[in-house]
């Protein structure tokens, strides 16, 4: 019995919430954030479709232009991508009910978190 009691909470514990529809992202958002020193920056995100679960990424803040790709996971996106001097970066996003995506991001040995939406 115990068995049987554990089988049913370990379905439960790794089934997938149940969605009415999957959360579809958009070709192109509109990017601001802030940078780990507190500077603010504005620019657009791009996101192309690969896969059902991975996608090419393309932030253009400014003058600067940073590629990379990533992976979903429910309404949840995140992606790797190469600063202009090779330094690799890593945002998380996860999609808001009114489809606006909110994340944080860093790149490796850098201190401190920035912020996107």
């Amino acid at each position: 019995m115990i068995r049987i009691v554990l089988f049913a909470l370990s379905l439960l514990v790794l089934a997938p919430g149940a969605r009415a529809e999957e959360f579809i992202f958009a070709d192109v958002y509109d990017v601001t954030g802030t940078s780990p020193d507190g500077s603010a920056y504005e620019g657009t995100l791009t996101v192309e479709i690969v896969s059902d679960t991975t996608y090419d990424v393309q932030w253009k803040i400014g003058t600067t232009v940073l590629s990379g790709f990533g992976m979903r996971m429910n309404d949840m996106l995140s992606a790797v991508y190469l600063f202009e001097d090779g330094t690799p970066g890593l945002v998380m996003y996860e999609a808001a009910d009114d489809g606006v995506l909110e994340g944080i991001w860093t790149a490796r040995g850098r201190p401190g978190l920035g912020t996107r939406s």
